[in-house]
């Protein structure tokens, strides 16, 4: 336990002395004594307290509580990089490629129709 002239003399503590009755201050001594110990064991970056008259110690607010550490390191990937050789093929690149440049537009869908080029230009003509 802080002893109480050290609080007292304690920029942050002092006004708090100030404001209770010198009768009381064994109580607020306590009080604070026992909000620090809890405030060094809970973790929490923050807290908001109040006293009363008769030193008693409330707490108000009490803020985020301080990361830790261990929680802050990378995430270990689900799956393999995309330069990683897990994702090669053994198809040949040749034949890999060739169904991804077929070339689809109007001239495809008529040389699969089986109609010659004065047929496709007549036909066009008969849509016009």
């Amino acid at each position: 336990m802080i002893p109480m002239r050290l609080l007292r003399s304690n920029p942050y503590f002092a006004h708090l002395f100030a404001r209770v009755h010198p009768l009381c201050w064994p109580i607020l001594w306590w009080s604070l004594n026992r909000l620090l110990k809890w405030y060094e064991t809970s973790g929490y970056g923050e807290i908001l307290f109040r006293t009363t008259r008769w030193g008693w110690v409330h707490v108000a607010y009490l803020g985020d509580k301080i990361p830790d550490p261990s929680a802050y390191r990378p995430y270990a990937t689900g799956m393999p990089r995309w330069d990683d050789p897990v994702w090669e093929s053994d198809v040949p690149l040749a034949v890999a490629l060739s169904s991804t440049c077929i070339r689809m537009d109007a001239a495809t869908a008529f040389a699969s129709s089986g109609l010659n080029r004065s047929e496709r230009r007549e036909g066009a003509r008969a849509i016009a």
